[in-house]
């Protein structure tokens, strides 16, 4: 045999390992992509939940500590007027002895 012999492949031998290469096509099929959009789609309806309560508790909590810092105001304020209730009451009591003398 010849060399030239050896080395010869028929036209329909290239043709059959071209369509088994292109049939073999590694590729992503629709099936991949579509199980993809799946799982994400569960991911962000599983975590979209925890996102929006999250979000809720933080701004109830800043709420919160606005409500308890005008508490503590109005408590300080409430104690103020409480002793110039006191003074009044004091003043209004040494001038009605004063009348009263």
């Amino acid at each position: 045999m010849d060399k030239n012999e050896q080395a010869e492949v028929s036209i329909e031998e290239k043709q059959l390992l071209l369509d088994e290469i292109n049939s073999n096509d590694i590729g992503i099929e629709l099936v991949h992509i579509v199980f993809a959009y799946c799982f994400l789609l569960l991911c962000v309806i599983s975590i979209a939940p925890k996102i929006y309560i999250a979000s809720n508790i933080y701004y109830l909590s800043k709420d919160i500590n606005d409500l308890q810092s005008r508490k503590e105001a109005l408590k300080a304020e409430n104690a103020a007027l409480q002793q110039k209730l006191e003074s009044v009451k004091f003043n209004f009591l040494t001038l009605e002895i004063e009348e009263i003398k």
